[in-house]
């Protein structure tokens, strides 16, 4: 993605979030809240308006969330000013930058005071491109601590052809199975879980072909 093209692509999510503010969590919010413990601590990377981490910290989770977009940061501290959601704090910044990074989870870990923390990052990988996305994993392994674990929901190479609801902004649809090879031969993580298909982010006409992958960072 060119400095250009990313411009444009940070202008779109503004203009959305601007206008978009549906606060229904996401079908793999209410599948991760299965899988983790209620005091696990929440990092979500990408978080839009926040729906999901909204959702978190109403189950009791303290929430930590970095998002690009300056509107969709404005949408989650004002829903959570005026719905009285506590437990969540939101980050302006670039996912990609360890910098960035290392603001939303030091919070996170402050706030943690020995209890776990998780890693959750849904429809973000296909909105980086190429570089960005090692850029993104890189930093991510670094400031992960061993056994800490990373959820992640994709569009998928599969998906490129099927219909769309919203469009006019970047997609680069995610080869699974090179992400798995990264996450295990670069970057130091298990695969404990991983899934492609339809009917995980059915919304409205659109039903997406998606990965969700589990990974968790290891000594290496």
């Amino acid at each position: 993605m060119t400095e250009t093209s990313s411009e444009l692509n940070r202008q779109y999510w503004d203009a959305f979030y601007r206008t978009n503010h549906r606060h229904t969590p996401s079908q793999f919010c209410a599948c991760i809240l299965t899988e983790i413990e209620p005091d696990t601590v929440v990092v979500e990377l990408g978080s839009g308006n926040g729906r999901d981490s909204h959702y978190f910290a109403s189950q009791g989770h303290i929430t930590a969330a970095m998002d690009l977009s300056k509107e969709a940061i404005k949408s989650c501290e004002d829903q959570a000013r005026s719905r009285n959601i506590e437990h969540s704090a939101f980050f302006q910044g670039d996912i990609t930058s360890r910098k960035s990074l290392d603001r939303v989870i030091s919070y996170a870990r402050k706030n943690a005071k020995g209890k776990d923390i998780v890693f959750y990052s849904r429809f973000v990988m296909h909105s980086l491109d190429d570089d960005q996305e090692l850029a993104f994993m890189a930093s991510v392994s670094e400031a992960m601590q061993t056994g800490e674990i990373i959820y992640f929901e994709f569009r998928s190479k599969e998906d490129a052809s099927l219909r769309k609801h919203y469009g006019g902004h970047y997609r680069r649809y995610v080869d699974t199975e090179i992400f798995l090879h990264l996450l295990t031969n670069k970057f130091g993580f298990d695969i404990e879980y991983s899934l492609t298909g339809n009917g995980m982010a059915k919304y409205r006409e659109e039903d997406p072909c998606v990965s969700r992958v589990f990974a968790r960072k290891t000594g290496t």
